[in-house]
C-alpha cells in the first residue's frame, strides 16, 4: 500500500531544497533541467527522465543556473509485503529516460489535479495513478536493456515529428512516408516502442500543451483549442476531458 504525503507541481522554481530524505521520491521532469545531488552524487535530469529516489538516501535539488524547469514530485511511503515492485524495495536510484513522456506527464497532470482537488475518494484515486506510474516505470526500466535499437530510433524519429508538428493536422500516411514504412507498420512500431498509438501520442501532447496554457496563460479554452489545432471546440472538450478524466472549463477556472 502507498501512502502519499504530498504530490507537488514546480513551475520554474527560484528556491532550492537542501538535503533531507525519509520518504520514497519520484520526480518526472516536463521542462527544462535541474541538478539533484543524492548522498555524494550530483546529476543533471531533464527533460522526458524519471528519477526514483529510495526514502534511506539523502537528497537536495537546485534549479539550473540558466534553464529553468518544471517537474512533478511524489512523496510517498509504503507497506513493502504489499508492494511487489523490485526497485521501490531497493536501496538504488532509478533514472530513466521515458518513451511516452507525453501519456506520463498527462497521468502526473491528472495525478496532481486529484490531490489538489480533494474530490471524494481523491486518496484512494491518487494512490491508484501513482501505483499505476510505479508500475509503467518498472515495466519500462526492465524492458530498457532488451529493446530493437533500429525500432528505437524508428519511433523516436516519428515521436520528434510530431512534438514538432503536433498543432498541425497529422496524418499516418504522412508519419509512414516520413519513416520509409508502410501506414500499418508505424502504427505497429511506435506502439511497441513508445506504448501509444501516434495519434493517441498527439492527442496526449497537445491536452498536456492545454493543461500548461490554462495554469500559466489567461488563454480562454476557445483560444487554446484553436491554438492546438482543434477546429471544433466541442472536439477539444471531448479530448481534453478523455485525457485529464475533467472538462477543461474547470481547470481553467481553478
Amino acid at each position: 500500500m502507498l501512502n502519499i504525503k504530498g504530490i507537488y507541481h514546480d513551475v520554474n522554481p527560484t528556491w532550492s531544497i537542501g538535503k533531507s530524505g525519509g520518504c520514497d521520491t519520484v520526480v518526472f521532469v516536463t521542462e527544462g533541467k535541474l541538478f539533484y545531488f543524492i548522498e555524494d552524487h550530483k546529476m543533471e535530469v531533464e527533460k522526458g527522465e524519471v528519477l526514483f529516489i529510495p526514502s534511506m538516501l539523502n537528497r537536495a535539488w537546485q534549479s539550473h543556473q540558466i534553464d529553468g524547469h518544471h517537474k512533478y514530485t511524489a512523496v510517498f511511503t509504503q507497506t513493502e509485503k504489499l508492494n511487489p515492485l523490485p526497485f521501490v524495495k531497493s536501496d538504488k536510484i532509478i533514472r530513466l529516460k521515458l518513451r511516452n513522456s507525453a501519456y506520463y506527464e498527462q497521468r502526473f497532470a491528472f495525478l496532481f489535479i486529484q490531490w489538489l482537488g480533494k474530490r471524494p475518494f481523491y486518496e484512494q484515486m491518487s494512490q491508484h495513478i501513482l501505483y499505476e506510474l510505479l508500475t509503467l516505470i518498472a515495466q519500462e526500466h526492465a524492458e530498457s536493456q532488451s529493446s530493437s535499437p533500429a525500432k528505437e530510433q524508428m519511433a523516436r524519429k516519428i515521436q520528434s515529428f510530431i512534438l514538432h508538428n503536433f498543432r498541425k493536422n497529422i496524418t499516418i500516411d504522412e508519419l509512414s512516408e516520413l519513416a520509409g514504412i508502410s501506414s500499418n507498420y508505424v502504427t505497429v512500431i511506435f506502439k511497441e516502442v513508445l506504448g501509444s498509438t501516434p495519434i493517441q501520442y498527439l492527442h496526449q501532447t497537445r491536452i498536456n500543451t492545454a493543461v500548461n496554457l490554462f495554469e500559466n496563460t489567461d488563454m480562454t479554452v476557445g483560444e487554446v483549442s484553436e491554438y492546438l489545432g482543434y477546429c471544433d471546440q466541442a472536439y477539444f472538450n471531448r479530448m481534453f476531458k478523455k485525457w485529464m478524466g475533467t472538462a477543461p472549463s474547470l481547470i481553467r477556472n481553478c
